[in-house]
C-alpha cells in the first residue's frame, strides 16, 4: 500500500478518539483527554492545522502544527511549532509523514501562517531537512538540575542515597536579602510592565508573550499544575517564573520530571532568586529532576548559579511558509530566543 491508496484530509474534533487510538498504538500509552482537547482545539489562534491519513476507519498517520504568535524583529506574525508527528506501526516506510506534512503546510499557509519552527527527534530530522525544505539553524541547549537522582528508573539502589546527597550539595542560586519571593501570578499591570521590558530588544525572534497567552498556555487543562513564582524588590516586580510537572491526571505516564518553562525579567538577582525558589518547590513536590531548554543569556547565567548543567543540544529547524516575504532573521540562529521544554519550546 502507498499513500496514493490512503485518504488524506484535515482532521477535526470528531476525529479526536481515533487520533488518540493512534497515539496509543505508537506510544504504548495515552495522555489525558482534556489535555489533547486543549492542545489541539483551544489555542487562542484557533484549532491546530491537522492532517490525517485514513485507511478505511484506521488513522495510519497524523501531523499537526501548534499555532503561536511570533515576534520577528518589530513585527508579530502567525507561526506554528511542528509537533505530534505519528505513523501507525503497520504503515511505516510509506512516506506518510512527508505527505501529511505537506498537506498540513498547505492548510496553514491558507490560514496565513508565515513561519514554522520545530525540534525534531533523530528519526524525523532527516525527513524535515531533506524532504520538506526545513533549515537547521543550530542547537538550543537542554539544561538539567538534579534534585532526587535516586528516583531515576535506572539508578542502582546502592548508589541512590549518595547521588541524592551530592544533589543536595549543589548551589541553588539565591538572589539576595533585598529580594522578596512570593507564589502566585503577579498583578496584571506589573506583569505587562515586565513583559514590555522583556520585549525591549526588538532585533530578535521569539514567542509573543502576552498575559492572555500566558493564561492559556499554563491553564489547568494542560495537567501540569503550573505555579508562578515572583521576585520583588521594594514591592516592584523584577522577575517571574513558571514551573510545573505532570499531575495525577497522567496516571502511570507521569514521569516525575519538573520543568522550568518561563523565566521573565532581566535583573540577575531576581532571576537567581526565582530559580532558587523553583528548585525548592520542585524538591518539595518530589520531582527527581528539574529541566528546561533555553538559549537566553541572562537565564543561562541564573541556571548555572543554581546548579544546572547543559545536558545536550536540541536541533532547531525553521521554515518559511506562504508567498509573503519573510524576515531573513528567522534563518539566523543567533536571532532566536527560546525558553520552555515540557509541551513545547517557546
Amino acid at each position: 500500500m502507498t499513500t496514493e491508496t490512503l485518504e488524506i484530509r484535515q482532521a477535526g474534533r470528531d476525529d479526536l478518539q481515533a487520533i488518540r487510538q493512534l497515539y496509543q498504538a505508537v506510544r504504548g500509552n495515552n495522555r489525558p483527554e482534556d489535555f489533547d482537547r486543549w492542545r489541539w482545539f483551544d489555542s487562542p489562534d484557533g484549532e491546530c492545522p491537522m492532517a490525517i491519513a485514513l485507511d478505511g476507519e484506521i488513522i495510519a498517520g497524523f501531523y499537526t502544527l501548534w499555532p503561536v504568535r511570533l515576534r520577528i524583529g518589530a513585527a508579530v506574525v502567525l507561526g506554528g511549532q511542528s509537533m505530534d508527528t505519528m505513523t501507525h506501526p503497520d504503515y511505516q516506510g510509506r512516506r506518510i509523514f512527508t505527505t501529511l506534512a505537506k498537506a498540513c503546510y498547505e492548510t496553514a499557509a491558507a490560514c496565513d501562517f508565515q513561519v514554522l519552527y520545530g525540534f525534531p527527534n533523530t528519526l524525523s530530522y532527516p525527513g524535515f531537512v531533506r524532504r520538506l525544505d526545513w533549515n537547521h539553524t543550530g542547537d538550543i541547549q537542554h539544561w538539567v538540575r538534579l534534585l532526587r537522582p535516586s528516583h531515576h528508573p535506572r539508578m542502582p539502589g546502592v548508589v541512590g542515597p549518595f547521588a541524592d546527597l551530592a544533589a543536595r550539595a549543589l548551589p541553588r542560586g539565591r538572589g539576595g536579602r533585598d529580594i522578596e519571593i512570593s507564589m502566585g501570578k503577579p498583578e496584571s499591570a506589573a506583569l505587562r510592565d515586565l513583559l514590555e521590558s522583556w520585549r525591549d530588544d526588538s532585533g530578535l525572534c521569539r514567542i509573543e508573550r502576552t498575559p492572555e497567552w500566558l493564561d492559556w498556555r499554563y491553564a489547568h487543562a494542560a495537567a501540569h499544575d503550573y505555579e508562578w513564582i515572583c521576585a520583588r524588590r521594594d514591592g516592584i516586580l523584577v522577575a517571574a517564573g513558571i514551573w510545573g510537572m505532570q499531575n495525577a491526571d497522567w496516571g502511570d505516564v507521569a514521569d516525575g520530571r519538573a520543568h522550568l518553562v518561563e523565566l521573565l525579567g532581566a535583573e540577575s538577582a531576581g532571576l537567581r532568586a526565582v530559580v532558587g525558589a523553583v528548585i525548592g518547590r520542585a524538591t518539595t513536590r518530589r520531582a527527581w529532576i528539574l529541566e528546561t531548554v533555553t538559549n537566553i543569556p541572562p537565564v543561562i547565567s541564573a541556571l548555572r548559579r543554581g546548579g544546572f548543567f547543559s545536558h545536550r543540544g536540541a536541533p532547531l529547524i525553521v521554515r518559511a511558509l506562504g508567498d509573503s516575504e519573510v524576515d531573513n532573521r528567522i534563518f539566523d540562529h543567533t536571532s532566536w530566543r527560546f525558553m520552555g521544554g515540557d509541551l513545547d519550546t517557546m
